[in-house]
């Protein structure tokens, strides 16, 4: 009875390991250079230290080289195949050394990460003269509580003696927690704005407007006060308290 327990639990642990070739080409294992145990659910949270959406666990994988059973990779995937990484990874020498690490939350070195969808703002600011601004952000980071807006749109002035002017503007806003900073120029202007964010859907600021050209309308020199709105399907764009 004893050997044939034992038996079982070898077969059961044969059958829980998947040997590779050094092309990490599936093999058997007396040509094996590597292998993986049977990967481990854990949740997502525990693996990573934040929550993924809907991603509940994530797979422990672990491989090692047959030589002399020492690690060769760890790392968390989505998959059990190993093909879909989240998070911290490394590899490792034949010696224990660590040969490679990589944080898959972030771009590989070298690469450039597309940003996610643009986002609908609508802008409206004072100063001798209302401005309203409408256009497109784009969330450079919004894996992070913080979030940096790369923003580009089109604004239309208040009349200036029956006059109206278009003014294409550039922007950048990085927003934490409930407070935000701002900086941007159109072909007229530039400015600064800082003040507070209800969730990244609403920011009021507070800042100064410098003119390029003081004596051409529109002018826009002094303090200016701004009230911007953001629109997007993207969650992670808004605070968690809209779901982030």
């Amino acid at each position: 009875m004893t050997i044939f327990f034992l038996l079982s639990l070898k077969l059961s642990a044969q059958n829980d390991t998947i040997f590779f070739n050094s092309a990490w080409k599936t093999t058997v294992k007396d040509s094996a250079v590597y292998y993986r145990l049977k990967p481990v659910k854990i949740k997502t949270k525990k693996a990573i230290g934040r929550k993924i959406q809907y991603v509940d666990s994530l797979y422990v994988i672990k491989d090692y080289y047959v030589k002399n059973n020492t690690l060769q990779f760890e790392g968390y995937t989505k998959d059990t195949e190993g093909n879909n990484n989240v998070g911290k990874a490394k590899w490792y020498k034949e010696d224990g050394t660590v040969l490679y690490s990589r944080d898959f939350s972030k771009p590989a070195p070298g690469t450039f990460r597309v940003p996610s969808p643009p986002i609908t703002y609508i802008n409206y600011s004072i100063v001798d003269k209302s401005l309203l601004t409408a256009g497109y952000e784009f969330c450079l980071d919004c894996q992070t509580p913080k979030k940096l807006f790369l923003g580009l749109g089109y604004g239309v002035t208040n009349s200036y003696n029956g006059q109206y002017y278009g003014l294409p503007d550039l922007h950048l806003s990085y927003n934490v927690s409930i407070l935000f900073a701002k900086i941007g120029t159109t072909h007229k202007n530039s400015y600064l704005l800082g003040g507070l964010t209800l969730m990244n859907f609403i920011d009021l600021g507070f800042g100064y407007s410098l003119p390029y050209t003081p004596d051409k309308a529109p002018a826009f020199e002094g303090f200016t006060m701004s009230l911007n709105l953001r629109f997007t399907r993207n969650r992670k764009v808004y605070s968690q308290f809209i779901g982030y």
